[in-house]
């Protein structure tokens, strides 16, 4: 538990602050009443804060929440800024720009909502859709919005509830400059960006996904923040060269300068923050933004004491290149782990794909295989391009660009990267792990020019990147739709898919076909066959390998099944094989697919 809260604290009877401001001789609580933005010709009433070791601490009985404040801190000169802490602000910009700029805090009242009653899924239940609300909404679904906001993205629940996902996982919401922007830019760590909406804009949405069944996972930026907007920089005044108290000793990271994580008081921040996600959004998990940016044994630290106060919670590292160090030492549920995007992608491009996708099955090292989030057809990270689709030089390096994995394998007009998708989405979930998924990956987007099918939260110089609802709602659209839906609905179903086993049981070099089985101890036993070959088999003519299991099978999902995109009879319907003398079950095998199949019984 946090030794005292930062911020400001409002109810019915006043409002306590407190904030680390280590080298100020005085500080102040400047505030006024009235709507946003701070308006210097209305009353302004001030608070001295007593010192008390390195933090300052006060309560006004004149200072009500719906109030706006800022701090004014002496140190030398006198100067205004905002609380690190606070929960909400009337802008998102000029931080720490001109003394009488708008911006304020905005005090918040006690929390007194309605939440409705949600169990976070255990972690091997997770299956996550990634998303981000700026543009999430917005485009070709009649809205007219540039942005989206919190409200939006709750509208837009029920679709992601029909693809049989149990989790979203929001990009950073935190407040960053201007109104557009991935979040990986933070400004202020408790006050979520005002384009997006208010604190109970927020609460509305997770409350609306757990009523469907939803966790809600946040994305957290830890390692640095923005160059450009910045309410920690020098906050009390001292300017060491490096940023002063909240970095002085930290690192520097290719996206700015890291926080001093050595200190204790840097540490006790980010702890309440991330508790904040929790206590006052009713959280699910949260997903730590390039943790090898930052010193791992002080993050273990703040992990150690979240994982404590907070077990059922799903904590995720970006630790790339992944290490099962990040879940013994470093304290975290799971991490991402990118080589199985990577590696996935060469296989279906036709590079030694048997060895490839052999390679990403197991979780060795890794105590659970929960402990790794995989993401077969890539995260916003693999999708998201911000130099106008030649991030990472890759309009000359096919294995760097970023694009959606269709447009990588030939554009969603084709019948055959359409194919390769549904098997990345279908290995994704049977495989190992807690699998994830980008948005629009689920509809193949990348349409309407599918020589620039990445994702940007705007326009660039290659047009409107947002999500396309028309593309979702079309006919290609919906093939993939129904693919994660049922795919997705299969791994629930079938608790061997969940469940920390794993037996390599056939391999086929010739025709690149690759087999392996799961299952539990209560009997649920499931087979799944990846063909990453251009042949196709018919007449029950294809003879896996079974792992010495007997009995019948009854295929519970085929990627070509012409719903999805494929054709009729592609698969096994209505054809439950035997596990034959010689060890194997023959079957009819579609070209670049995943069927997966049931065990029945002896």
């Amino acid at each position: 538990m946090p030794a005292a809260r930062l911020g400001s604290w409002g109810s019915a009877t006043g409002t306590s602050f407190r904030v680390w401001a280590p080298h100020a001789t005085a500080l102040r609580v400047v505030s006024q009443r009235g709507a946003p933005p701070w308006d210097t010709t209305r009353p302004i009433a001030v608070l001295v804060l007593t010192q008390t070791g390195d933090y300052w601490e006060g309560f006004s009985a004149s200072v009500l929440p719906g109030d706006l404040y800022r701090y004014q801190i002496t140190n030398g000169s006198t100067f205004e800024t905002l609380d690190p802490a606070t929960r909400d602000t009337s802008d998102s910009w000029d931080y720490f720009g001109t003394i009488d700029n708008s911006n304020a805090g905005i005090v918040q009242p006690p929390l007194s909502f309605a939440w409705a009653p949600f169990d976070t899924p255990r972690f091997e239940n997770f299956s996550i859709y990634q998303l981000h609300v700026g543009s999430f909404a917005g485009r070709n679904d009649g809205g007219a919005r540039a942005v989206a906001t919190f409200s939006d993205v709750q509208d837009k629940l029920d679709y992601v509830q029909s693809l049989g996902f149990t989790a979203i996982q929001l990009l950073p919401i935190q407040e960053f400059t201007g109104d557009v922007s991935w979040g990986y830019n933070p400004a202020l760590y408790f006050s979520l960006d005002s384009a997006y909406g208010s604190p109970d804009d927020l609460r509305r949405l997770v409350n609306a996904a757990h009523l469907r069944g939803l966790a809600v996972i946040f994305d957290v930026v830890y390692n640095h923040l923005g160059n450009s907007d910045n309410a920690l920089w020098n906050f009390d005044g001292y300017a060491d060269g490096t940023g002063g108290i909240y970095f002085e000793g930290g690192p520097v990271t290719p996206w700015g300068r890291g926080p001093a994580l050595w200190k204790a008081e840097v540490q006790e921040l980010f702890y309440q923050n991330a508790r904040m996600y929790f206590e006052e959004y009713n959280g699910d998990g949260l997903r730590f933004d390039a943790t090898t940016q930052m010193n791992g044994n002080d993050l273990a630290k703040i992990i150690g004491r979240l994982r404590s106060d907070f077990p059922s919670k799903y904590l995720i590292a970006e630790h790339l290149p992944d290490n099962p160090w990040i879940t013994t030492v470093g304290n975290f549920a799971a991490t991402w782990q990118s080589s199985v995007h990577q590696e996935c992608q060469r296989a279906l491009a036709g590079q030694d794909p048997v060895n490839k996708v052999l390679g990403v099955l197991g979780w060795s090292g890794y105590a659970q295989s929960w402990n790794l989030v995989r993401y077969v057809a890539g995260s916003h990270d693999d999708i998201g391009d911000l130099e106008n689709g030649n991030a990472e030089n890759g309009l000359a390096n096919w294995d760097a660009r970023h694009r959606y994995l269709v447009d990588l394998l030939g554009g969603r007009n084709d019948w055959t990267a359409r194919a390769k998708v549904r098997l990345a989405w279908a290995l994704n979930a049977a495989l190992p792990g807690t699998p994830m998924c980008f948005m629009g990956t689920e509809c193949l987007m990348g349409a309407p020019n599918v020589a620039w099918g990445y994702w940007d939260d705007g326009n660039d110089l290659n047009g409107d990147h947002r999500f396309d609802w028309s593309i979702a709602g079309d006919g290609i659209g919906r093939g993939m739709r129904n693919l994660t839906r049922d795919a997705n609905a299969v791994r629930q179903f079938h608790g061997a898919l969940r469940s920390d086993t794993l037996d390599p049981t056939h391999r086929d070099d010739a025709n690149q076909i690759i087999a392996f089985k799961r299952w539990t101890d209560s009997g649920s036993i499931v087979l799944t066959i990846v063909n990453l070959g251009e042949a196709s088999f018919t007449d029950h003519s294809y003879g896996v390998r079974s792992g010495g299991q007997t009995g019948r099978w009854r295929q519970v999902l085929c990627s070509q099944d012409s719903s999805y995109g494929g054709w009729d009879g592609a698969g096994n319907a209505f054809y439950e094989p035997a596990t034959e003398p010689d060890g194997l079950i023959y079957i009819n095998l579609p070209k670049w697919s995943v069927l997966i199949f049931a065990w029945l019984g002896a």
